[in-house]
């Protein structure tokens, strides 16, 4: 069973920004025809070279898969089912095809658009009254089209905490100090 600690989060926070350097090159590359499911594979691609969440593609030989688009049922009180854009879930045995254990790795959700609507979402996956299963980190990544400062505007400084005690990971793109497009990762209450 994985421990989420501070370690872990460094890492996981290294994958994601190296994500977001390939899929700025890319974006710059394709422009317009850059698309989400691109986003997805290339974020996949790195959450899987770390391991620890499964590996991409599937070998067949952990417990642990790199899913697409896994159904994440919320509690019998709500209606809608969300479908993460990348899980790591986590199976009883090899062999297994439906998972059982209620608690899984981590659920990622994916954005191209300047919207920060996926952190609600986010906050439903960790959230053990929220549905039928919860996972034990997740991450929004919001990589704008256009590059603009407004996503980070859009979260309130309240919700900004430290890694210690965050199983939120938010990923966007913003200017540095030399006026770059560079990946910053924060965690959210």
């Amino acid at each position: 069973m994985l421990i989420i600690n501070n370690k872990t989060k460094t890492e996981i926070e290294k994958v994601v920004k190296n994500a977001m350097y390939d899929a700025m090159i890319e974006l710059d590359r394709s422009k317009k025809y850059f698309t989400e499911e691109a986003l997805r594979y290339i974020v996949m691609s790195h959450i899987g070279k770390l391991k620890t969440f499964g590996q991409f593609p599937n070998s067949g030989n952990g417990k642990t898969r790199l899913v697409f688009e896994f159904p994440y049922k919320r509690a019998k009180t709500r209606e809608h089912t969300y479908r993460p854009d990348i899980a790591s879930i986590q199976f009883n045995s090899i062999s297994q095809r439906n998972p059982e254990i209620s608690e899984h790795l981590l659920a990622i959700e994916l954005k191209i658009k300047n919207n920060v609507d996926d952190i609600k979402k986010c906050r439903h996956y960790i959230s053990e009254k929220a549905g039928r299963m919860t996972f034990k980190l997740a991450i929004c990544i919001v990589l704008p089209p256009k590059l603009s400062n407004g996503v980070i505007s859009k979260i309130h400084a309240k919700e900004i905490t430290t890694r210690g005690n965050s199983r939120i990971l938010f990923c966007t793109v913003q200017k540095d100090d030399t006026g770059n497009k560079a990946p910053i990762t924060m965690w959210l209450v």
